[in-house]
């Protein structure tokens, strides 16, 4: 056995980019990314529009296209698309079951519904909207299998909510009969759309979930205890989390919700160490667990201060493991595989982000790093130092947080060096956790700063 230290380094508040690996994928004029859809492990495709923003609240469409961008090796290379939609486009859902073959659901001049395909992933573009009104039925949630057998689910029209399945790729449209889902509130509308599997659901203006297990042929509906429901994520069946609706750092914290039941009854969370003010962008379970993130701004939409923060216990505790980037949407495929699409900026073209680095696959895991190591002195009073006891190098995280989850220290580690954190007048007295995370999971320890 060998001692295995971590490089000399001097605690900082200015953290920068850590978990997220920024992407450059075009020079498209800034817009803000929306959706972003899986075809495999390697590949997405991530879409978005062009908003006004100002510092604290998001606004209307601007412009008569939607924009796309498209990899297949994990962000290496990118290939970006400009989708002429009509006026006033805004992207509203997005579905890819193969590398060719994708659909983009939108409206336009905000009230008309449109639906586009292409076969050749984004050269070319047939429109096969479903037979709906003129007058501003949106299309919330496309979904598709495969390129034949897909389900959209629309905005009602004579308080009917409009769901719609095909069977050959959008050609031909069947409805499914009155009845088999509830009928819409007094002026409610859909809000955002979700499927895995038959699993399907859908949130409302009015706070209401809408939820079907066999692939939309019928609905049950819920009420949650927030008025406007905007995003929804489900690690399964049964346990999910939302967001209230409106992002606006004018407003107190946006509240969170979480359901542990299917979204028969759902509970406030309590997200306290985010602090006041702050404008939730992005929620993602990851699938099959346990662990949620968040994406935050706080002071500006345009210049943050933006953070991560990873919850192991379905919201019950909360640990900032990342800031400085500004990722409105997030999407996970498994705990090692996640993407996070920029909000819209002034300064420079829109960015992807990449979870990345095998020590992250630890912060989303429930196991116990089997390696020995300390933290000493401890009680300390200005410095600290970490020793681990390894047979051979590995790829290591440290975080530092206070004991109300905000990150203090973040270092990556090869295996190789001495980790000496003078902690000076950075820290004041209290009790922190220090975190070592691996591909192999993860341990914590506390530590305790006494002057």
């Amino acid at each position: 056995m060998k001692y295995l230290t971590l490089l000399l380094i001097i605690l900082h508040y200015n953290i920068g980019f850590g978990q997220w690996m920024p992407k450059y994928p075009s020079t498209f004029n800034p817009f803000e990314i929306f959706s972003i859809s899986y075809v495999n492990q390697n590949s997405i495709v991530a879409g978005g529009h062009n908003v006004v923003v100002q510092e604290n609240t998001l606004g209307i469409p601007l412009n008569d296209s939607l924009f796309l961008y498209y990899t297949n090796n994990s962000g290496n290379d990118w290939e970006s698309f400009k989708v002429s939609f009509g006026n006033n486009s805004f992207l509203t859902s997005l579905s890819t079951p193969t590398s060719d073959v994708w659909f983009v659901g939108g409206l336009v001049n905000l009230a008309n519904a449109k639906l586009l395909k292409t076969v050749n992933h984004g050269l070319n573009w047939t429109d096969v909207t479903p037979p709906l009104s003129s007058n501003g039925s949106w299309i919330n949630l496309v979904s598709f299998k495969d390129p034949s057998n897909g389900v959209i689910v629309c905005d009602p029209e004579s308080n009917k909510f409009k769901v719609f399945h095909t069977f050959d790729g959008g050609n031909t449209w069947l409805e499914i009969p009155d009845g088999t889902i509830p009928d819409a509130n007094i002026g409610e509308y859909t809000i955002r759309g979700q499927a895995s599997g038959d699993f399907i659901w859908f949130t409302t203006n009015n706070g209401r979930f809408f939820k079907s297990s066999d692939n939309g042929y019928h609905w049950e509906v819920h009420q949650t205890i927030i008025p406007n429901l905007e995003k929804v994520s489900f690690s399964d069946t049964l346990n999910g989390i939302g967001l209230y609706g409106f992002i606006s750092l004018d407003f107190n914290t946006s509240p969170i919700i979480i359901t542990a039941d299917g979204g028969k009854t759902w509970k406030l969370l309590d997200i306290t160490p985010l602090g006041p003010k702050t404008g939730v962008f992005g929620a993602s379970y990851i699938p099959n667990s346990s662990y949620i993130m968040l994406t935050t701004a706080k002071n500006s939409l345009l210049t943050g201060d933006f953070a991560t923060w990873i919850s192991p216990d379905r919201g019950e505790t909360w640990q900032q493991i990342s800031s400085g980037e500004n990722i409105y949407t997030i999407n996970f495929q498994d705990a090692s595989t996640g993407w996070g699409g920029e909000g819209q900026q002034l300064a420079h073209p829109t960015r992807m982000f990449q979870y990345t680095g095998s020590p992250l696959v630890g912060l989303f895991s429930d196991k116990v790093l089997q390696v020995e190591w300390e933290v000493f002195p401890n009680p300390t009073a200005d410095r600290v130092q970490v020793r681990v006891q390894e047979d051979k190098p590995a790829s290591y995280l440290l975080l530092v947080n206070d004991l109300q989850g905000k990150l203090i220290l973040r270092q990556d580690w090869d295996g190789i060096g001495v980790l000496d954190l003078d902690l000076g007048a950075s820290c004041p007295s209290g009790m922190y956790t220090v975190t070592l995370a691996s591909k192999d999971g993860k341990a914590v320890r506390k530590l305790v700063v006494s002057r």
